[in-house]
C-alpha cells in the first residue's frame, strides 16, 4: 500500500515535457536567466545547505550549473512552460516563496533548459 500511494504522489508532481526550444537570440543563460530565477523559487528547498527542505529530496539541489542541468528534465516537467505542457507543481506555496512564477518566467524557464540541454 505504502508503496502505491508513493507512486501516485509522484504522479502527481510529475507534468510532461514541454518540449520548449532554445531561442536563437538572446537565449536565457545561466547568470542571465538560471541563477536568479533558481535563487528566487527553488534553493530555498532545492540546496545543500536549506535549513527546511520541506520535503525536497536530499538528492535533488540546483546549486550549480551543473545541478541543474543534471535535473533539467525534472525541473522541466514540475515548473516549466512550453507548446506541449504547462508545468506548475513547483514551487510549492508553502511559505518558502512568496508567490509562484508567472507564466512568462515558467516560459523563460524553458528555454533556458532547452538551451541547456542543447550545449
Amino acid at each position: 500500500m505504502k508503496r502505491f500511494a508513493i507512486s501516485v504522489l509522484l504522479a502527481a508532481c510529475t507534468g510532461s515535457p514541454t518540449n520548449a526550444t532554445c531561442p536563437t537570440e538572446n537565449a536565457p543563460t545561466y547568470a542571465s536567466f538560471g541563477q536568479p530565477f533558481l535563487a528566487t523559487y527553488c534553493t530555498g528547498c532545492h540546496s545543500a545547505t536549506a535549513a527546511d527542505r520541506h520535503g525536497a529530496p536530499a538528492s535533488e539541489n540546483y546549486d550549480t550549473e551543473d545541478d541543474v542541468r543534471a535535473h533539467a528534465l525534472a525541473i522541466d516537467e514540475v515548473a516549466a512552460k512550453g507548446p506541449d505542457a504547462t508545468n506548475t507543481a513547483m514551487p510549492r506555496l508553502d511559505g518558502t516563496v512568496a508567490h509562484a512564477p508567472s507564466d512568462s518566467e515558467r516560459e523563460q524557464l524553458g528555454a533556458f533548459l532547452a538551451c541547456m540541454a542543447a550545449e
